[in-house]
């Protein structure tokens, strides 16, 4: 308000309309209101600090949080495969011993043939 007197004081010196001065220092009242202070930018600095504070530990804990939840699902998905790996061993084995006994079924008949075979050339002669 001091200024506004100072500056309507200095309009009117000059000669300009008391009206004109008025309509002057409400348009300069009016842009003035809408400036901010040392300590408005001072407490919104000070509030966006304790802000970006508060978003950053709320950061770290999801990220904390996450982390847990990944290392946990990790860990679960690293059993479920051992028990599979486990499990297709099995087979393996299974399908082995089914590969060698198809192995005997198939050579004993034929090795007993071969030989009969021989058998019969070498005893003609």
């Amino acid at each position: 308000m001091k200024q506004s007197i100072t500056l309507y004081d200095a309009l009117t010196s000059i000669s300009m309309p008391s009206n004109k001065a008025k309509a002057v220092i409400d348009a300069w009242e009016s842009d003035v209101e809408k400036l901010a202070s040392k300590s408005d930018l001072a407490q919104t600095e000070k509030h966006l600090k304790t802000s970006l504070s508060e978003l950053g530990a709320e950061l770290r804990a999801l990220i904390r949080e996450q982390s847990a939840e990944l290392r946990s699902s990790i860990r679960e998905q690293g059993v479920e495969l051992r028990t599979s790996i486990s499990t297709l061993e099995a087979h393996n084995k299974i399908v082995q011993w089914q590969f060698g006994i198809l192995f005997v079924c198939i050579s004993v008949p034929a090795i007993k043939m071969g030989y009969e075979f021989l058998s019969e050339v070498l005893l003609s002669q």
